[in-house]
């Protein structure tokens, strides 16, 4: 049975661009997968050295990677045992490399992934006040999300009456409106704003009860409103 040398000392060698031993170097030349691993990884080293450096990710980050690695099934684990020896090779060298700093790019990938779990802060949030002889209140959040604008409304005391909740953005002459969509009072909900139409003037967050009757325009029903900023 022929023994292979340890993945972690050829990746070792590929991280530091150092000469094995003469008894390695003598297993090296009659050891096809052996040679072809410390290629692999010098490969890997090779293209990790040309990445930009980044500084040192916070603590949080590292906390987070072990303890996901630590709540993954049981299942998934036996799987990681049946891998090949020289894939395993690749892995101990990925490794090293985000220890040294050179696999800035791995790095960076996990921080923009734990960066993409933060909610970004809204543009605006708006207070949604009661008009007269009504009842509720509210707040809306301006949010530049990948897909464009949104509104991300919240509302509390609203009756549970006839009909349903719908939001609006009335444009600031009175006279022109646009529905986002229909609000459950008890969750909220996130509305899609449609192209720049707050540009023009569409700036008047108006939360109406409709009656539901099929009638798409406004029911004049207004309950709370708020209006962004320009």
């Amino acid at each position: 049975m022929t023994t292979h040398l340890d993945e972690e000392l050829l990746a070792q060698w590929a991280l530091d661009d150092g000469s094995p031993d003469e008894a390695a170097a003598d297993h090296l030349q009659r050891c096809t997968r052996c040679s072809e691993s410390l290629a692999e990884l010098r490969a890997v080293a090779t293209q990790t050295s040309q990445l930009p450096r980044l500084e040192d990710p916070p603590p949080h980050v590292w906390h987070q990677i072990v303890a996901e690695l630590d709540d993954r099934p049981a299942t998934v684990r036996p799987l990681r045992q049946h891998r090949t020896r020289r894939f395993r090779g690749l892995a101990v060298a990925a490794s090293i490399a985000a220890v040294l700093g050179i696999g800035a790019g791995v790095i960076g990938t996990l921080l923009i992934t734990s960066d993409d779990n933060t909610p970004a802060p809204p543009a605006a949030v708006v207070r949604l006040e009661p008009l007269t002889g009504k009842s509720g209140e509210g707040s809306a959040d301006l949010i530049q999300a990948a897909a464009g604008r949104q509104l991300k409304v919240a509302a509390a005391g609203l009756d549970a009456g006839q009909g349903f909740y719908e939001v609006w953005l009335i444009n600031v002459d009175g006279k022109r409106m646009v529905s986002l969509g229909v609000l459950n009072p008890r969750t909220g909900g996130t509305f899609q704003i449609p192209g720049d139409v707050t540009a023009q003037g569409y700036r008047i967050i108006d939360v109406s009860l409709e009656p539901d009757d099929g009638n798409p325009e406004h029911s004049h029903d207004s309950i709370i409103r708020g209006t962004l900023p320009s």
